[in-house]
This record gives C-alpha cells, structure tokens and sequence, in this order.
C-alpha cells in the first residue's frame, strides 16, 4: 500500500457521502474518491487500484453482490478490499457477502466512530496483505533465480562433459528425448520427468573421471566399467543439492531385472522405472556405437533375448512402439569425432573451427589427405578440444 491509501464509495446516499467525507476530512493517509454509479465504479476501480472499497447493500443500478464479484474477479485488484454497508440487524446479508468476496461490513445508520474504526483495521489488515504480497514475489524471484542457476550448473556440467567426451553432450539429449517418450506411454507424471531428463543427460558424467584426453568414450555392451563410471556419476550428482531424484535414477541404470545386476542387485520392480527405461535406451545406444554393429531392429531383436534378466519386458514394448514411427537413426545424422581420430573421407557436417573461433574448414567439407594433415598441424598448436561434428555415414 502507498503512504496515503485510496478509499472508493459507492453510494448516492447524500448522508452516507457527507459523513464520509466530514469523517475523513482530517484523516490525511486516505484520499476519498466517490463514485455514484457502481458501473462506472467498477471502471474506476480497474483503473485506481484503490485499497478500499465501500458500497452500500442498495445502490441503483447493480446487484450489490454482483458488484462485489466483479471486484473480486478482477486480477488487477486481488489486493483490494470490500466493505458493505448493511442495514442493522440484516444477518442474511452477512452470510451471503461471504461467497460474493465483501472483507467486512459497516451497519446503518452509519456511524463516524464505527467509520474509523474499520477503516484503521482494514488498513492494518491491508499492510500485512500486502507486505505476504511483497515476500511472496521476492520468495518468486528467489526461486527464479535459484532455478536458473541450477540450469547453468547443469549446463556447465554438460559443457565439461562434452569437452572432455566430445558427443556426450548431443548423445545424452537424444538419449533423454527418447527416454521422455517411453516414460510418456506408462503415464510417468510429469513432475517426474525432469528428474530423468538429467539422469539421462548427464549419465556419462562418471566417465570423465578416468578418461584419457581426446579419447571417445566407447560404451562397452555390458561390462563392468559400465556400472563403475555410473557409481561415480551417482557420486558427484550426491554432492549437488537438487539432484536427489536424478541420483537414484542413476544409480539404478545397471540394475537387472533378475537380480543379478549392480551395484546393489535390485530385483524387478526394486529397480526404479525409469532407471529400466534408461537401461534399456542406454544399452541401444551403445551397441549401436560397436564397430560393425548391425542395423537398429536388428540390435532390438538382439537386445530382446535379454528381456526377463537384464531388461523389463514391457519398456522393451514401449521403446520398440516409440522407434516403430522414428526414421533415420536414432543416434542422428551426425557424430562428433576427436580430431586424433578423424579419416580421411570424412564430411563436415558443421565447420571446422579452432575453440578461438578461427574457421578451418566449411560444413560438407569432405577430408581428404592434405586437409587432414592441416588439421592435425594446427590441432597440435591450438588443440580443438570440442572435436569435428562429422556426417554419421562418412564415419562407418
């Protein structure tokens, strides 16, 4: 509320106006509009802000309950309050006002005595309205912000991830994009998505910690390195408040159906459902990154002979329906490659730029010999850390 509070009549009463204004004629905190017709009050009203209003039970021209919810129902005066002036002894009045938004009640013949009595409580009432008001925006804002430096810190992560395992980063989305769907035909609520979302994304995170500089990170089919690096991707995500629901997530990827899975050989439905959808999208993803690895429906068929050990049955249906409708492969048109490991034959399929920003080479650039060498000269004076998005089909 501003230092001098607005008070809106409504009443064409000649009395009701006089001892209003003789009432607030020395009660310099509050300015006195009066409005004789509540149609154009309502107008006046949307337009003021006022922190008061009074009308009284007859006024010509609207139900004086209608009034009242029209007050009510309009967002811009949420902070507004309602004082209707009722005749003694009208109770049922009382009672209706209550559904109809009316804060308060004034009872005729009016009083000045009784006029600043309520007025001063309602004010009172309207500071501490409006001073939750104030702490529910700053408690908004807090949130906000927090909430946005939570997404940089994940975004950080994803950039060290990507860095240090170039693709990791465009994997993990595709990986998470599709694990969405999946959880999507179960019914998983959508407050429990985002916990996925970030599990998925960033569930290679573990590998940085014991790969080499400029070496892809080859997902084995089902080794044990796999539920190694995920023990340290659960590691660092327990150390970030925020990540609880993601930690779990996580750390129950390598668990099998049957049992005989890691770390702590969850059995069945033990193991989180959308851990088990991440198992199986993660295992899909990987085979399908073994050298010579057989076309998608034929890494499903394969994966299939494991469903009742290592995978749930019914996320190996929900995947098979989400990919039915998917063309190309899954993993995208295009693979980032580590520059030590480019070959000749390869197409850009991005420009080739140094992390200064200094470009190399143009998208569908096809690498030959000599650019190879050129690339390779120049990596060893400014490394290209971030690796060459190359065309998936000229890296077979």
């Amino acid at each position: 509320m501003s230092e001098q509070a607005t008070l809106l009549l409504v009443d064409r009463d000649p009395a009701h106006v006089e001892t209003f204004r003789r009432t607030l004629e020395l009660e310099r905190r509050v300015r006195l509009v009066i409005s004789l017709n509540p149609v154009e009050a309502v107008k006046t009203a949307h337009d003021l802000k006022p922190d008061l209003v009074v009308v009284t039970h007859d006024i010509p021209g609207m139900n004086a309950f209608s009034f009242c919810q029209a007050i009510k129902n309009d967002p811009t005066l949420a902070g507004t309050m309602i004082v209707l002036t009722i005749p003694a002894g009208a109770n049922e009045m009382r009672f209706a006002g209550l559904t109809h938004g009316v804060d308060e009640y004034l009872t005729h013949p009016i009083e000045p005595a009784e006029v600043l009595t309520k007025l001063h409580s309602m004010l009172r009432m309207k500071d501490v309205y409006d001073q939750l008001l104030r702490d529910k925006v700053e408690l908004q804002e807090l949130h906000e912000h927090l909430r946005s430096s939570f997404d940089q810190m994940l975004q950080l992560l994803t950039h060290i991830l990507d860095l240090r395992l170039p693709g990791a980063g465009d994997r993990g989305k595709r990986i998470a994009d599709l694990a969405l769907q999946v959880a999507g035909r179960f019914g998983v609520p959508e407050t429990h998505l985002r916990d996925m979302e970030i599990a998925a994304r960033l569930h290679e995170l573990g590998r940085i910690l014991t790969a080499e500089t400029g070496v892809t990170a080859t997902q084995s089919s089902h080794g044990v390195d796999d539920w190694q690096y995920i023990l340290s991707t659960r590691a660092i995500f327990s150390k970030v408040e925020g990540l609880e629901g993601a930690t779990e997530i996580v750390g129950g990827i390598y668990e099998n159906w049957d049992g005989t899975g890691h770390p702590e050989h969850w059995l069945q439905g033990q193991i989180p459902l959308r851990s088990r959808i991440l198992r199986v999208i993660v295992d899909l993803f990987a085979r399908l990154a073994a050298p010579g690895a057989p076309e998608r429906d034929d890494v499903l068929d394969e994966m299939q002979n494991f469903v009742g050990t290592r995978y749930d049955a019914m996320v190996m249906v929900h995947l098979k329906a989400v990919l039915r409708g998917e063309g190309g492969d899954v993993r995208g048109d295009r693979i980032v490659v580590p520059v030590p490991e480019l070959k000749v034959g390869m197409v850009l399929a991005e420009d080739l730029c140094t992390d200064s920003g200094i470009k190399l080479l143009a998208r569908n650039t096809r690498i030959s010999s000599e650019t190879l060498e050129t690339i390779r000269r120049r990596h060893s004076m400014e490394p290209i850390v971030s690796g060459a998005s190359v065309v998936r089909k000229s890296a077979a």
